[in-house]
């Protein structure tokens, strides 16, 4: 049990990092809580300070990624990745009577970030739509780097062909090998599979089959 001079030395470098946790929160009810129960794991020695930076840091890039995105730039997902399977695996050290708890913070705040995404924007058109499913399906699965590289890669390929001014047999295609290998990553990944089927029935929304099979 921590001594009361533990405690309070604790608490006074968790409020030194709080200009992180503010940057990454930015009114956010689902970073708060995270925020909070952060504290509460500090409290209960469930989590050294040392891991509540590391927290930290990844959940300002993680903000900072989403807010930098804008329509037709390049799709970022494994900066964003990273970020998300570092919190993961500092929370996986967390103590066990912490530990669910942060888990689930970490759950809520991804799905608010999705959620507001959505909200913000008018009715999403077949590629965008799939651009989101398929950051949920990152960000709550467990793909390997190079699978998020060929999603990431994929998407921005389908970028490109609204600027292309190739024949329309070229970007024909480039839109099947496209959808092929988003189909290939999502049937081969860690996905779960709400997520796996929701992408799959956005490349069939997509376009001329060539890719996107129901599974």
């Amino acid at each position: 049990m921590r001594s009361r001079y533990e405690v309070v030395a604790l608490l006074l470098a968790f409020a030194m990092v709080q200009p992180i946790a503010v940057y990454a929160v930015d009114a956010d009810p689902a970073m708060e809580k995270l925020e909070q129960d952060m504290k509460t794991a500090v409290l209960n020695g469930s989590i050294t300070i040392a891991q509540v930076k590391q927290l930290q840091a990844s959940a300002a890039t993680l903000k900072a990624t989403r807010a930098e995105h804008q329509p037709g730039a390049p799709v970022d997902l494994l900066t964003p990745y990273h970020a998300v399977s570092s919190m993961k695996a500092v929370m996986a050290t967390v103590a066990p009577k912490d530990r669910q708890m942060l888990k689930e913070d970490l759950d809520a705040v991804l799905a608010t970030k999705q959620t507001s995404a959505q909200a913000a924007a008018t009715v999403p058109t077949p590629g965008q739509k799939l651009g989101k499913d398929i950051f949920k399906a990152v960000m709550f699965g467990t793909p390997t780097d190079a699978q998020v590289t060929q999603l990431q890669d994929s998407l921005n390929s389908l970028e490109k062909l609204k600027e292309d001014r190739g024949g329309p047999l070229q970007a024909l295609r480039a839109l099947r090998g496209a959808k092929s290998q988003i189909e290939e990553v999502m049937n081969a990944g860690s996905f779960r599979p709400e997520d796996r089927q929701a992408v799959l029935d956005d490349l069939n929304n997509l376009g001329p089959q060539g890719g996107g099979r129901r599974g």
